[in-house]
């Protein structure tokens, strides 16, 4: 991993083979960032899931094997239970030109991944709707 940062923006370079939910929760971890929002991220994912959520707190996930291109990555970073949370949406394109979009759930890095992520002024916590039992994000 290679990282960056100017005031409240990181930059991330996640290398091949590295897990890039690991590595950007560590990238995190290292500038103290516990709040903020995913802006963009590109690069080459293998190994993926997408998850797509069917409710009451439960998520339907489809694999993604083969290496794909990340087309696009947003999000955000927050607290959850003491943990640091990753809420991360992607589209990925597979060779052909198929899309995939949805939550991300895993992912080894394939050559490459670059990561921008804003850190937040303001806490973020998610905390279960009891209703929907959806963790949501609330402020602090």
């Amino acid at each position: 991993m290679e990282k960056s940062r100017s005031g409240d923006l990181l930059m991330i370079r996640l290398r091949d083979g590295e897990d890039l939910l690991e590595g950007l929760s560590n990238a995190l971890r290292e500038e103290g960032i516990d709040s903020g929002v995913i802006i963009g991220g590109i690069g080459m994912i293998r190994g993926a899931a997408v998850s797509f959520y069917v409710g009451k707190g439960e998520y339907a996930t489809r694999p993604v094997v083969d290496a794909v291109e990340l087309c696009s990555m947003s999000g955000n970073v927050s607290m959850s239970d003491g943990e640091l949370a990753l809420h991360i949406h992607v589209t990925v394109a597979k060779r052909g030109g198929a899309v995939l979009g949805g939550h991300l759930s895993a992912g080894t890095v394939n050559m490459t991944a670059e990561i921008a992520v804003l850190a937040a002024g303001q806490k973020l916590v998610r905390r279960v709707e009891p209703d929907t039992g959806f963790k949501t994000l609330k402020f602090e």
